[in-house]
């Protein structure tokens, strides 16, 4: 082997290990974002399996019908109030988190999907009810401050109806 033939054989290794090396990059940066979607989908399963945001459901739920008003809410202790703005601000929080891709949406479907279908309305209800008692107390801005919940919600609207439960549609799964 001369020279020249060395420094082609030469060039050729570098650039596959450039090439090697951007491969393993790539694959290092799917692998990274893969692991922030299951981390960030943890935590809102975390969040929505919180006995707050559970507290809220059950409020919403079992002591309001689809259409309640802001004197319905009135009646609540603070507990229950509390419940409540916990619910609608955590979903708020998710659906800004789905709009920015901070959370995979076919994630965010799977959880909200179904809420959406027990408790749309009654979820806008109690958006539109926080929010008028926000404009009564003199701090609504021009902005609505839980506008995401109601995008989220519409999204969900959007989406093809669930076509039946999980341990059916998915019975045949192995892992």
């Amino acid at each position: 082997m001369n020279l020249e033939e060395a420094a082609n054989l030469g060039e050729l290794l570098g650039g596959l290990a450039i090439l090697v090396t951007l491969i393993f990059g790539i694959r290092q940066i799917i692998e990274l974002n893969k692991g922030k979607e299951r981390e960030a989908s943890r935590e809102m399963a975390n969040l929505l399996s919180s006995p707050i945001y559970q507290s809220g459901l059950s409020i919403l739920v079992n002591k309001f019908d689809d259409d309640f008003t802001l004197k319905d809410l009135e009646k609540l202790d603070r507990n229950e109030k509390d419940a409540l703005n916990h619910l609608a601000i955590t979903t708020n929080s998710i659906g800004v988190m789905a709009f920015e891709r901070q959370l995979s949406f076919k994630s965010v479907a799977i959880f909200m999907q179904p809420m959406n279908e027990i408790v749309g309305k009654r979820f806008r209800m109690l958006v539109k009810a926080l929010q008028t008692n926000a404009q009564n107390q003199g701090v609504m801005t021009d902005s609505a401050p839980l506008d995401w919940v109601i995008w989220l919600f519409d999204r969900m609207d959007d989406l093809p109806p669930i076509e039946g439960p999980a341990y059916v549609l998915y019975r045949d799964w192995k892992p």
